[in-house]
């Protein structure tokens, strides 16, 4: 088809924030919610590695920067998510943090067939005065 000569694009990844925004200074969290559209005629096992700035975690008692997180299997033409949390506490000051993302894609002989480099921005904002 139209893909012979150059590689095409399977899966289409995309992320969402609930709530949309963090508060700066403050214990609270954020459910990133990874979404994997498979544009493809073979089902793909979808596995990302997260990555956050210093300023926010992966745990809600600990810094940790790294993760790892299993979506599970996207069929053809269908859309497979995981959501994964994100905690911000008193080193979350007000900016706007870029959330790096790694997507692989799995093939039937269990070996990356794809891989997506994306960039999701996480708005941390100082919480109005009361």
């Amino acid at each position: 088809m139209g893909c012979a000569k150059k590689r095409c694009s399977m899966l289409n990844p995309t992320t969402h924030f609930t709530p949309i925004r963090m508060s700066a200074y403050v214990r609270n969290e954020v459910e990133m919610e990874v979404i994997v559209r498979n544009e493809g005629n073979e089902p793909r096992w979808v596995e990302c590695d997260v990555t956050t700035p210093e300023a926010v975690s992966l745990a809600p008692d600990r810094s940790l920067s790294k993760g790892r997180m299993r979506i599970g299997i996207a069929l053809p033409r269908e859309k497979s998510s995981k959501k994964i949390k994100i905690y911000g506490g008193a080193s979350s000051y007000p900016d706007t943090y870029t959330i790096r993302i790694t997507i692989y894609g799995y093939g039937a002989e269990g070996a990356i067939s794809e891989r997506y480099d994306i960039r999701s921005e996480l708005r941390c904002e100082r919480a109005g005065h009361e």
